[in-house]
């Protein structure tokens, strides 16, 4: 499955230092996209936060000391509000700019923290969620394709692979100030945490307005001149004739050009070709995997496992916890660093094979425990968990968003992610009351379920998983294809696009 194109863009002459951290454009252009990948933090913050708040005496006596029915309504009104919020991001994105649905993502996350954080009553602790959910999935829409259009290329698969690596980040910081809150005897101990929850939307607002404006996006709306600026700006220090740059611009003026021909079948563009199907099968794919891989009991059930293994302490619980969020946070940052070394797919089926070994080490330890109690179990399915959630993270994690981003081409890509990030929320409402009547009624043969599922899974990413590593955004948008369709693309160079009279460059590289 893996290509045997080489990656052309490292043998062009560019105007940086092979050492970003050494070069300014580079440098500029980094800080800019970690501003992005900031949204996420939100993501994992809340998802943190939320089973925090159970334990805290004032927010339940503020929330009316709600039942387990409304706990769970509590915890999954946020992926209603994803679900809700991920189709009209698609051509808010498309249309008005990547930057604009930035925009609109952290208005609303910034609206639905201020809701919740002032919340007097279950109804609007719920509305606040509601419009936390919205403005995730117009930043998980729009911000991998920022991150993805915007980065140097030889960068590519590294920086978009960090995008949702912040999780993490937002976790672990909900995790600490939660425990440090928690003491306080007044609603505080859960406003102070809901309230932190705001920082990153104001941060992404502040800073969006010195941030550039996808080239792609620029280019497909006939703003060459703009899209040239940004692209020796950041990929070359300014220098307009750089041969990376022009390539760049032919590249994607290319692909826009042959896209042109869906530009007018909106939504139908997803499946109007046997190609675009096979692109938007693998896409929901990787979230299917992603969620349904057994990861997400760990994640959001961690107490109930610890507890059903004889661990019961809060000091204990709060301990490994904190711990867990740290060891997830610096796998997946191996994870992104990996990504461009030894490609996507070998990171795909490195992870599965791990979450099949670790799988069976908890199925079988926990099986000795629930029969005998022996501590020594215990302790060794609370260490398989984490090497569970090793195998997770070293690729579901970084390439979640990332290598859906490049699989699908510039028409296709904030619709595909919106059907992707849709069929994400809706999954998960489905295992939020799911996973814990499953834990409660079979315990840790529930474990045995997950286990089939990753061995469907590693089948599936060997013989469909395309390996990416290597490839520019345009190079990628011909996986697929039929032979008919990579003529047309070696005949389209010096061919003027209908892309809203976008021009071709036409200087040649040597």
């Amino acid at each position: 499955m893996a290509p045997s194109r080489i990656d052309v863009t490292k043998t062009l002459a560019n105007n940086t230092n092979a050492k970003w951290w050494k070069d300014p454009g580079m440098k500029k252009l980094n800080f800019m996209i970690v501003c992005v990948i900031t949204a996420q933090m939100t993501c994992g913050y809340d998802e943190a936060v939320v089973g925090n708040f159970q334990a805290m005496k004032p927010w339940l006596k503020d929330m009316s000391y709600p039942n387990a029915s409304h706990i769970g309504l509590i915890t999954t009104i946020i992926f209603v509000g994803g679900f809700i919020g991920s189709f009209p991001a698609s051509p808010v994105a498309d249309r008005y700019g990547r930057k604009t649905g930035m925009y609109i993502g952290s208005f609303f996350t910034l609206i639905g923290t201020i809701i919740q954080t002032s919340a007097f009553g279950y109804a609007q602790f719920m509305v606040g969620r509601c419009l936390l959910g919205v403005g995730i999935s117009f930043t998980c829409i729009a911000g991998p394709s920022m991150v993805a259009e915007l980065a140097h290329p030889r960068q590519r698969g590294t920086v978009l692979g960090f995008f949702n690596t912040f999780w993490y980040v937002g976790a672990i910081v909900a995790a600490w100030g939660s425990f440090g809150s928690g003491h306080m005897n007044n609603s505080w101990s859960w406003r102070i945490p809901s309230l932190i929850q705001g920082v990153a939307p104001c941060f992404l607002i502040a800073m969006l307005p010195f941030m550039p404006e996808s080239p792609r996006w620029l280019l497909a709306k006939g703003r060459a001149e703009e899209a040239r600026q940004v692209l020796a700006e950041y990929h070359a220090n300014g220098q307009l004739d750089d041969e990376l740059v022009l390539y760049e611009i032919e590249e994607i003026n290319t692909a826009l050009a042959i896209e042109s021909r869906y530009a007018e079948v909106g939504w139908s563009v997803l499946w109007n070709t046997p190609a675009n199907r096979k692109k938007m099968a693998v896409t929901i794919s990787v979230f299917v995997l992603c969620l349904w891989c057994g990861q997400g009991v760990i994640s959001y059930y961690f107490s109930p496992l610890l507890t059903s293994l004889n661990v019961t302490g809060t000091n204990q619980q709060t301990g490994i916890n904190g711990g867990m969020q740290i060891w997830n946070f610096l796998v997946s940052i191996a994870g992104a660093c990996l990504a461009d070394r030894i490609g996507r797919r070998s990171l795909w089926l490195v992870s599965l094979v791990a979450m099949i070994c670790s799988n069976i080490g908890i199925t079988i330890t926990s099986a000795v425990f629930d029969k005998n109690g022996a501590d020594a179990a215990a302790y060794m399915a609370i260490l398989f968990l984490f090497l569970y959630n090793a195998g997770f993270n070293i690729a579901c994690n970084p390439l979640a968003y990332s290598y859906p981003t490049e699989i699908l081409p510039y028409s296709m890509r904030t619709k595909g992610l919106a059907v992707m990030v849709a069929v994400g929320q809706a999954l998960l409402i489905v295992s939020q009351y799911a996973n814990p009547v499953a834990i409660a009624a079979i315990g840790w043969k529930y474990w045995l379920f997950f286990l089939g599922m990753l061995v469907l899974f590693l089948a599936m990413v060997y013989f469909t998983y395309p390996e990416t590593k290597g490839l520019t955004l345009e190079e990628l948008a011909s996986l697929f294809e039929d032979e008919e369709c990579m003529n047309m693309m070696e005949k389209m160079d010096g061919i003027e696009p209908e892309v809203e009279n976008v021009p071709v460059e036409t200087e040649k590289k040597e």
